[in-house]
Order: C-alpha cells, then structure tokens, then sequence
C-alpha cells in the first residue's frame, strides 16, 4: 500500500490499481475454496500447494516490485520491545478468544484475553517512549484515521468472521453439501469482486469516498440478511447466491475507499504503518469476530454436542447485521474522505 502511494498521485489511475488489489481478496478466497474443497480428502496437500504458491509470489514480488529508495536505518535501532508486546498482545488475544468456547471459557481463557489486552496496552506505551517506533502514535492523531479503522474493523469482521465463516458452515451441516460441491458455490465471489473493482475504481473518483466506505458497510449486512431467512431446504440461487454477490462488494469498497484516504491523508512517512495497521485489523477482526461467533452460537444451539444448528447460526448472523451497521453509523457520522482528483502520475 506504502509503495503505490509513492509511485501513483491521487486520481483515477491510482483508484484503479487500489480497486484492482482489493480485487484480490474475494478472487483469493474463491481460489482457496476450490483447492481446499477439491483437496479435502487429503489436507495436509492443501497446506502443501498453499506453500508452492507462497514461493511463487515471492519470486514474482522480486522480479516485479520496483526498488524504492529508502532511509537508512540500523537494526539497533529497531523496536523489539515494541515488536514484541504487540506479537504477544496479538497472539494471547486471538488464542485466549478462540480457546473460549471450546473450553467452555475457562478461567484460563480470561486471563489470556486479559494478558493480550494489556500486552496491546503496554505496546502503545512503549511506542512513545522509543527513538524509532513500529507505529508512531502521532499516526492516530491524523483527522479521520481512527474512526476510518474502526469501521473496516467492524465491517471486515462482521462480514469474514461473523457471516462468511458461518455461511461456509451452513452449507456443509445444515444444508448438507460436499465439500467440493460448496466451493464451488463460492465461486461468485471471485466474480462479483472482479465487477466490484472495475465498478469501485470508477465510483471514487466522481464521489466521495465516505460514500464509498458507507456503501462497503451496508453490502457486509446483505450477507447475514439475505441468510437469516434461509432453512435447509432453501434453494441456493434463490438466496445464497444475491448473498454472495451483493456482499462481496464490501472488501472492494472498503479496501479501495482506506486505502485512498490513507495515501491522501496520512503523511508519507506514517503510510507503510497506517497500511499494515489496516491489514492488521482485517485479519484481527475477522479472528476476533469468528471468535465472539462461536462464542455466541454455543450459548444458543440446542444441541447436546455444541454443534451449531440453524437457531446458533441465525443468533451469530444477527450479530454480523448489528456489527455492519454500527460501522456504517461510525462511518456516516465521523469519516469524511474526498473524492479523488486527477493529479500528475509518478512512474
């Protein structure tokens, strides 16, 4: 994200290529439905193939991405202490909320949540006091940064970890598809975020991109709507199909929308920290909200086993509704973002 806002100035090209990498996302997701569904029988290939493409990407990052200048800077100088509190704050929090409902939340599971939220605390702390922090806290003080990370924060959970994760689950032990046989029922979200990326590159630069955010929240609650009314007998294009579709443009939307205003806004130096902050959320809310999901779903079910059954599933679905649109009121309320103008390309 850092390295595109260097080389493309505010304008129509530049909401394109921020359109086209938030494309990537739903076409990554589809393409991993498939190899996990097609390698479902043999799991430990799907971790295999996973590698092979890891070491793919990385030969075409080196071939590809441009060599930038950069400030020199000394490994001394560099911040563990910080490194580490956040990684910790990070791992307990995750591991503390997803151990919750398995465990019946132990009081050993508070204790970790407790732990990694103090661990984040004390890593704010540390960056104040370091010569070089990891995330400069002057960072949160640019007009409109927080309230724009809150609400992809909410979104993006509400719609990967509190609808997506569970729609997948629906279909396999509700509905009762086959592995494969789902994963190809994901394959509209490639497609529709393609359209949404060629649409989204389009929209940001003839209104403001406040709209376009607002616009993410509201397609991330047609997920958990359009599923909410579903049963097991329901057919697939009636209602899981415009589900996928429409709530696919959420991630286009949203990245493309934060990923202009944080190379707009936010000062050159802070950018490849306000991109990794924005990746961060994105994978932490959808760990947390999968987390609260189960959480939720386990105090409802009524089966002996804790599996969730349909009424489980409805509860957390509400959930990913209420969170969406909390974001979208955080959104309308305290994120302003400009429309993008034309400015001169830098290649």
């Amino acid at each position: 994200m850092s390295m595109l806002g260097r080389v493309y100035r505010s304008g129509l090209r530049k909401n394109r290529v921020f359109s086209l990498m938030g494309a990537m996302i739903p076409m990554g997701f589809a393409i991993g439905a498939i190899q996990g569904g097609a390698l479902s029988s043999h799991l430990h290939w799907v971790f295999g193939c996973t590698a092979l493409l890891a070491l793919i990407c990385v030969g075409g990052a080196l071939w590809c991405i441009p060599w930038l200048p950069v400030d020199s800077v000394s490994l001394k100088n560099f911040d563990y202490a910080g490194a580490s509190a956040a990684m910790l704050g990070c791992g307990l929090l995750i591991f503390g909320l997803t151990q919750g409902s398995p465990t019946h939340w132990s009081p050993y599971t508070y204790a970790l949540v407790v732990s990694g939220l103090a661990s984040l605390a004390a890593f704010g702390l540390i960056e104040k006091k370091v010569c070089r922090p990891l995330i400069d806290n002057r960072l949160w003080l640019t007009p409109g940064f927080l309230p724009v990370i809150v609400s992809y924060f909410l979104g993006y959970g509400a719609f990967a970890g509190a609808w997506q994760f569970f729609a997948v689950r629906f279909l396999l032990t509700i509905q009762h598809t086959s592995p494969i046989i789902t994963a190809c029922y994901l394959l509209p979200v490639g497609m529709s975020g393609t359209v949404a990326s060629w649409v989204v590159s389009r929209l940001l630069h003839i209104m403001p991109g406040h709209w376009i955010l607002m616009g993410s929240m509201l397609a991330f609650a047609t997920g958990p709507a359009f599923f909410l009314p579903q049963t097991s007998g329901t057919m697939y294009w009636a209602l899981s199909v415009p589900g996928f579709v429409i709530s696919t443009f959420g991630p286009d939307m949203s990245f493309a929308a934060v990923s202009v205003f944080i190379t707009s806004n936010v000062p050159r130096s802070y950018q490849g920290a306000a991109g990794s902050l924005v990746i961060t959320a994105q994978n932490l809310s959808t760990a947390v909200f999968a987390a609260l999901g189960d959480t939720v779903g386990e105090k409802v079910t009524e089966m002996a086993d804790s599996t969730l059954d349909l009424g489980a599933l409805r509860a957390i679905w509400w959930m990913s509704l209420a969170t969406a649109m909390t974001g979208a009121l955080v959104c309308a309320c305290s994120v302003r973002i400009p429309k993008s103008e034309e400015k001169e390309h830098i290649s």
